[in-house]
């Protein structure tokens, strides 16, 4: 089934204020939305009924027992569904809810029409049902038939009280002659009769003047009707405007003759000057080459008479004044007399921004499509909108038993926070990148996954959903724990010769202690210093793998971090080093952490300030309090690393490559291991440098008794 193009933003948008009563449907006949006036004639509004099927905000009156609005207007819509053709209605009573009054409803009075509008595949995108509101005028219409039925009837009266008057007259010189006895009596009927004949006129005289309040009222309604027709005429003019503010040029041919005019807004569309004359041929030469056969057939085939007369089209365009290529949509119809097309009129709507838009939606698609990775995309409350190949290979759901689900189905039991984390940093416009966690399978397995989510907004910057990108790194992490388990068995291996050969070297160096021979001496010193350099990276190696298998252990204490400090500082000074190292400020603060492994970290970070700056130079460090954390600080006046650097430099076995700092030796794996560590004791680890201004390396600490405790501690 093809897809609908629905309506867009700005269409509706323009719809709503047309000077006309519309009513907006989707093709399930859902109210995508009405237009002012239309909301004024149904006192309602446009958030009480925009979303809604039609007959559910606008059901019949339950009080008229013959109400049938909704099933002719059900049965008009579905002509339009079936024909895709303007379907007008004759003049139907359809009583709307009263919004004041729940329950009851007002009396209305329509003319209605329904219109679709085609989308560029042919198919229905919207309906437009224009309902004009007419009630007052069927009243006025039926008040005037009641008043004419009333007046017919007051003169039948007249006529049999004239006839019966007679035959009393009649009666009366009958009488005369016949009962000269009963003349008292006679007259006495007569007084009656006369009574009542001048009641009657009482009466005549009454209707008299109910009829003439009556033609007043005619009068005033006759009124009423003018200044409607003037005001359906003033919104005609003004619908007219808003079509030529969108940009909707028109067109008028006349084959018999080749006769062709174009409105401004086309001659605008064709890039072709308001004096310039056009004719036929000059339209075709300006269709663009590929195209120009194709426009002649539909226009040959709409103008024969076995056909519909319906033109419809989207082609490209040469423009006269620059020549730029663009897309426009014409459509037209064609009128007929005696068999023979006597005139073809239609509209033409540069449609080139549409296309760029579709080309770019169809290769997004096609990259969706073949991504190797899963592409899912989820609602704000985390229901699955849309499924990819890559993302049925890897779950093992399809798209048909996924859409619809939430994402909670992928997440194993013991995961399920993760997605309100997630939701809650994504709705804050922050993007998840390199998520790594595991994800459950149809069949129940567990595979390691990367995520990177990133938030969807619509033109207003609001936030409509969230994009997916899920990558298989099961295999990844297979050879990473491989690789972990081959360098701590290296690792361990390499230890033992390396602490016999510290051993011997110890031996020689108490030896020679005493020998004059001072080269000697400086070798023992040399090589011990490199075993000393290769023990300190076997127990790196050895650290990452213990701490990517979970076997590290941080043992807390409390102790003084500024005493720490000072400690590792002077153990550095009696390594002979040529910088100056200056404990600048450091305010006593107490934290519970691994003494050892915090050691290690300033120990690394003091390292590589000494080893990336000039010799001479003067290496810092701070210690401050800030919040409920404290904050260690240490600075150099180095070669400094790069802004695309800084983001790396604590990834795993990661070295900068720009010399001469790629110069110096190392695996990378000081800073991963700091950072840890660091992050184990709830901290944060951070850097600030600039090219040739040197660098300066944070941690934080919680302060003991604000910390609060994880379990395993």
């Amino acid at each position: 089934m093809a897809e609908i193009n629905k309506p867009s933003k700005d269409t509706l948008s323009a719809l709503e204020t047309a000077p006309n009563m519309y009513l907006i449907l989707s093709p399930d006949l859902y109210i995508l939305t009405a237009s002012d006036l239309y909301l004024q004639a149904t006192k309602t509004t446009r958030d009480a009924i925009k979303g809604k099927h039609i007959f559910e905000a606008f059901p019949d009156n339950p009080d008229l027992p013959d109400a049938d609005g909704v099933q002719n207007i059900n049965a008009s819509l579905q002509v339009v569904l079936r024909t895709k053709k303007p379907d007008q209605m004759p003049i139907q009573r359809y009583d709307v809810p009263d919004m004041e009054n729940p329950g009851k409803f007002i009396r209305r009075y329509w003319d209605p029409c329904h219109s679709p509008v085609l989308d560029s595949e042919g198919n229905i995108s919207y309906i437009i049902q224009l309902a004009t509101n007419v009630t007052d005028k069927i009243l006025a219409e039926r008040a005037l038939h009641q008043s004419h039925l009333e007046n017919l009837e007051t003169t039948e009266q007249v006529s049999a009280l004239n006839a019966e008057l007679l035959a009393t007259n009649v009666e009366l010189r009958e009488t005369q002659r016949q009962l000269t006895l009963l003349n008292e009596q006679l007259e006495g009927r007569v007084a009656k009769r006369t009574d009542e004949l001048r009641q009657a006129v009482e009466e005549q005289a009454a209707v008299n003047e109910e009829m003439e309040a009556t033609n007043e009222e005619l009068i005033q309604i006759q009124q009423n009707l003018e200044q409607i027709n003037r005001e359906l005429t003033a919104g005609e003019s003004r619908f007219r405007m808003a079509v030529e503010s969108t940009g909707l040029g028109t067109w008028d041919y006349i084959p018999a003759t080749g006769e062709l005019q174009w409105s401004k807004e086309c001659r605008m569309i064709f890039g072709l000057d308001g004096d310039q004359p056009v004719d036929f041929e000059t339209y075709t030469r300006h269709i663009f080459p590929e195209d120009r056969q194709f426009v002649a057939s539909r226009i040959n085939s709409s103008l024969q008479s076995k056909f519909s007369g319906r033109y419809e089209i989207t082609h490209r365009i040469i423009r006269f004044d620059n020549k730029e290529v663009r897309w426009v949509k014409a459509q037209g119809t064609v009128q007929f007399q005696a068999g023979k097309a006597s005139r073809f009129l239609g509209t033409v709507l540069d449609i080139t921004e549409l296309k760029q838009v579709e080309e770019k939606s169809a290769r997004l698609a096609a990259i969706v499509a073949t991504s190797n990775d899963a592409i899912i995309s989820k609602t704000l409350e985390s229901v699955i909108t849309s499924w990819n190949d890559s993302a049925e290979r890897m779950f093992g759901y399809t798209s048909t038993e996924i859409i619809g689900e939430t994402i909670y189905k992928l997440i194993p039991a013991d995961r399920q926070d993760e997605e309100p984390m997630i939701l809650t940093r994504l709705k804050a416009g922050e993007r998840v990148e390199h998520f790594e966690t595991k994800r459950q399978t149809k069949d129940g397995r567990l595979i390691d996954v990367s995520l990177t989510i990133s938030p969807i907004k619509d033109s207003h910057g609001n936030i409509t959903g969230f994009s997916k990108i899920a990558r298989d790194i099961s295999e990844r992490k297979q050879n990473d724990i491989r690789k972990n388990d081959f360098i701590a068995m290296v690792s361990h291996e390499i230890k033992t010769p390396l602490t016999s050969m510290s051993a011997i070297l110890q031996m020689l160096q108490r030896k020679f202690a005493e020998s004059e021979d001072v080269l000697v001496s400086q070798l023992l010193d040399r090589a011990n210093l490199q075993v000393k350099k290769m023990n300190k990276m076997i127990s790196g190696f050895l650290n990452i793998s213990r701490l990517e298998s979970g076997k590290i252990q941080i043992n807390r204490q409390v102790f003084n971090i500024c005493e720490l400090i000072k400690e590792v500082v002077a153990e550095i000074n009696l390594t002979g080093i040529n910088h100056i190292i200056n404990i600048r400020e450091c305010e006593d603060a107490v934290v519970m952490a691994d003494r050892e492994k915090i050691d290690s970290v300033l120990s690394n970070l003091l390292g590589n300030a000494i080893k990336y700056s000039p010799k001479g130079s003067e290496v810092t460090i701070d210690c401050y309090k800030q919040d409920s954390y404290v904050c260690i600080r240490v600075s150099d006046r180095g070669l400094g690393i790069s802004e695309a650097d800084c983001g790396h430099v604590f990834d795993r076995y990661y070295r900068v490559e720009s010399d001469p700092i790629s110069q110096a030796s190392g695996f990378g794996i000081g800073l991963y291991l700091s950072a840890e560590i660091v992050h184990r004791h709830d901290g944060k680890i951070w850097v600030e440098s600039e090219i040739g201004k040197g660098s300066q390396f944070y941690f934080s600490l919680p302060l003991e008794g604000i910390r609060k405790p994880e379990v395993g501690d």
